[in-house]
Formats: structure tokens, sequence, C-alpha cells
């Protein structure tokens, strides 16, 4: 049984290098889920496939035998639409099961997520809009058109980690905007919900979603709005907060997905993802504020021993989703 393991080069045909310690040449390819090279597949027999975006002549693939289960790696709808329209064509033709289907992604742009998420009780997905402003002008003309009240958050399709990103505070605050790349890029615009705790900290937790299962990757406590892995700085210096976030891993099956789990399952159920990752902030009633929700999330990269745990229970879950794809196909 062959699992293929499907990547994508986005739509500008570029690749990042690197280069390792020993001064290897390495290939960085932006959008793509990295879960095979991220785990150990064990004895299961794994092929991979480069899919090129619809500029770049692509070659044919023909299989002698059609893999067990196709995994689709190709992520991020904003950077390789054409990549993942040809993985359409290539998930049509090989009839075999899939994991992450390309035609999902597609749709799991964050205004398309928002807009899916409208209207479940106890989320809360705040608004976003895709547009192209060639001005800060043009972006507080789009927001005073969409409704959008200050503050509001822009940010450029396309990128994460918080890169080109910006809170908009008041109608005036056009110095933030010029801090953006307006050369003819697509923008988001998006609703800022304030979500700061009474002791005036911000709290962020990364669910994982395998199968329709969550399991929790990692929470993150920090000062600044914009929670990202820099919190871990702020963390180690203040070990309560550590301890504190170190519990809610520990207690996450207990206390925090029993809350929410009903909320999660909705959720899935309209994405219709098998693996991917969902940022959020969850308060004690359980209520979900939605900060994005992709197959890009970063969920098996780990670098701290705090997070070793999770991160095995979320590989042994992807093992598991494989073998039960495969299963289906052989019998």
């Amino acid at each position: 049984m062959t699992i293929l393991f499907v990547n994508g080069i986005n739509d500008l045909s570029t690749v990042g290098i690197t280069l390792d310690e020993k001064g290897q040449v390495g290939y960085l390819m932006d959008g793509n889920a990295s879960v095979q090279h991220r785990m150990s597949l064990g004895d299961r027999e794994a092929a991979s496939f480069l899919i090129f975006g619809m500029g770049v002549q692509q070659r044919s693939v023909e299989f002698k035998k059609p893999p067990a289960v196709i995994f689709n790696q190709i992520a991020d709808p904003d950077t390789h639409q054409g990549a993942l329209r040809r993985c359409v064509e290539l998930c049509e033709q090989v009839d075999t099961r899939v994991i992450n289907h390309p035609q999902k992604i597609l749709q799991t742009s964050r205004d398309q997520v928002s807009q899916a998420l409208q209207g479940i009780p106890g989320v809360i997905a705040p608004r976003t809009r895709r547009f192209r402003p060639r001005s800060p002008e043009e972006v507080f003309s789009h927001a005073a058109a969409e409704g959008f009240e200050t503050p509001f958050i822009a940010r450029v399709a396309g990128l994460h980690g918080g890169v080109s990103m910006v809170k908009v505070d008041n109608r005036s605050d056009h110095k933030a905007l010029h801090a953006l790349p307006f050369d003819g890029r697509d923008f988001y615009l998006t609703e800022f919900i304030d979500y700061k705790s009474p002791d005036g900290l911000y709290r962020k937790t990364r669910i994982a979603m395998v199968d329709g299962v969550p399991l929790i990757r990692h929470h993150l406590i920090d000062s600044n709005w914009m929670v990202h892995a820099s919190a871990l700085t702020l963390m180690d210096q203040r070990p309560p907060l550590m301890d504190e976030a170190n519990g809610v891993l520990a207690d996450f099956d207990r206390t925090l997905r029993p809350a929410m789990e009903d909320r999660l399952f909705e959720i899935n159920r309209r994405l219709g993802l098998d693996y991917y990752g969902i940022d959020c902030h969850v308060n004690e009633q359980g209520d979900i504020l939605i900060f994005e929700a992709n197959a890009s999330m970063n969920l098996l990269y780990n670098s701290r021993q705090e997070y070793e745990q999770c991160v095995g229970v979320i590989t042994n879950h992807i093992l598991a989703m494989i073998d039960d794809r495969c299963r289906v196909v052989t019998h």
C-alpha cells in the first residue's frame, strides 16, 4: 500500500533555498503542510509527487498500481491556486481516497472560512473581506463601504506569522497602513475583536483537527494582541504563565475539550478537511473566537520539550487516519 504525498509550487513558480551547517543546499516550499518529512512512517510505503502552477508545463504521471491514498499537502489557496487546481485533476484521474482534498483546500481562504463559520452558536468568526487596495485611503474607503468600524486588521493575502499585518486603531491611522506593500496584491480586512483577559494578557490556543478529532497543540500567553511563538519569551520569564499553559495541555481532554467539543465538530463539518489547525481564543464558557483555521498551520514542527507529547499524539492520529483510509481501499 503506497501513500502518495503531493506538494505544490506556488503561483509565482519560486522556491526558497537554505544551507545547513555542512553547506548542504535545501529547498523550502511555502504553502505546503509539512507532514511527510516531520514524522516516521514506519514500514508504510510512501511516494512523493510535485505539482507546478498552471503557468509551468507539468509532466504527466501514470501509476502501474494506484496509491492506496493521496495525502494532499498543498495547503494555501492564496498562493497555490494553480497547483491546487492541478491536484484536483490528479485526484479525479486516480480513483482512490484523498486526505485534504484540494477542492476543499481551495475553499479555505480567510474570507471563505469566515463566511462558512458564521452562525455557529458559541463561535465568533470575525467578518473578513478580500480586496485589492492601491493606497491606504482605499483601505479606509473599503472599510467604510463594508461597515467595518475601527479597530480593524489589514493584512496581505498569502502571508502568515503576522508578516505584513497591522491593526488600524482609528480613521486617521495612515501610518500603520504605510507599512504594507501596495503593489497590486490582495489584502484581507478583518474585524478586530478584543480578547484581552482580566489580567491584561492575551491567550491563544492552537488545536489540531485530525480526522475530526480535536487535539491540543499549544497554548500561548502574551502582552501583545498578536500572539505568536515570541510569547514564549514572556512565558519563560514568568513561570506562573508557563505553568498555566502546561496545565492547559495536560488537562485539555478533561476540561477544555468537553467545553468546546460541539462547536469544534460543527466547524469541522462545515470546513470538511481531514487535517488542519485552528488558532483561537477560548473563554471560560467554551466560546471560541476564531483567528484562523486552515491546513497551512505548523502542527508537527517542534523545538521545545513542553510540546513533545502533543506533537506525538497528533502524529499518532495522523498515522491512524492514513491506515484507516488505506484499509477502506484495500477491502
